[in-house]
């Protein structure tokens, strides 16, 4: 287990707890010294926790420390391609450099495989605009999940990345079928982030196939999950997309527009707001 046992260590003498304290009831003090000192190394996952509770802390965080206070490039690649707020062709190239670079040590890892699938996929659509070969490389990743009797976390950021590839009606079935599993979450920390990731990029299509009216529906809802979460960049993205949708229906959109547009100054989001500006002339009629 690596460096665990010294990790353990030193978390428990900065806490100033006692070796006897963290092994109550879970191994004899012995042992515990045994491990710390890297002389035993075959433990459980299941006792690891044990101590972690122990320790007082999570095992996300025990894995930052233990890898000298970074993230390991596995975590960095799947909290950078989590966390993305829009497509950004030179973020998207680094994404996909270090997907190549961890591939070439762990080929097997099936979730960094299907993460570099989606990468490319995601290139071809910013610099040449090929839908329709962006989809071919996404299609079967939507394949196979739609086959699942049960998704997961990871499964439902992979259809959110992969939701504005297709066309809308496939994509509003991708929409259903990930709600329908996140509810299992509902209690679940952050997961109303992933629901208004799925309805922003929704409204997008539907504002592609100038339907403004389930556009709107999607942004509204978004609206309020984002004031919830104080999500606020993605709050001025639906503002934005709120004004053009308003606009293009004949009413005066123009307030939304400025107001998502100050809100991205403020935060200093300089390359989003050149993005939604273009998108806002694309899009208005």
């Amino acid at each position: 287990m690596n460096n665990y046992g010294q990790t353990i260590k030193k978390i428990r003498v900065g806490k100033g707890l006692s070796q006897r304290y963290v092994s109550n009831n879970i191994c004899t003090q012995g042992n515990f010294s045994k491990f710390e000192l890297g002389e035993n190394k075959d433990i459980k996952h299941s006792t690891l926790s044990e101590f972690l509770v122990r320790i007082e802390t999570s095992y996300e965080e025990f894995k930052y420390i233990n890898n000298g206070y970074n993230m390991s490039l596995r975590d960095e690649i799947i909290n950078n391609f989590y966390n993305q707020t829009y497509n950004n062709s030179d973020n998207l190239l680094q994404l996909q450099q270090s997907c190549i670079s961890y591939l070439n040590e762990c080929p097997e890892d099936k979730l960094i495989s299907k993460i570099n699938i989606i990468i490319k996929s995601l290139r071809i659509l910013a610099n040449t605009n090929d839908i329709h070969n962006a989809k071919l490389l996404a299609e079967p990743i939507w394949t196979e999940l739609s086959r699942r009797d049960n998704l997961y976390l990871s499964d439902i950021f992979l259809l959110n990345a992969i939701l504005y590839i297709f066309p809308v009606d496939t994509a509003v079935e991708m929409k259903n079928f990930a709600f329908r599993h996140i509810e299992k979450y509902k209690n679940f920390q952050n997961i109303n982030r992933i629901k208004i990731n799925f309805l922003v990029n929704l409204s997008l299509l539907y504002l592609k196939n100038n339907d403004y009216n389930m556009a709107l529906e999607q942004l509204e809802n978004s609206i309020e999950l984002c004031k919830i979460e104080k999500q606020f960049i993605n709050l001025s993205i639906c503002y934005i997309r709120k004004g053009v949708c308003l606009n293009n229906m004949g009413t005066r959109g123009l307030y939304w527009i400025n107001k998502g547009m100050s809100m991205l100054e403020v935060l200093d989001q300089f390359d989003l707001l050149s993005i939604l500006k273009a998108e806002i002339k694309q899009y208005s009629t």
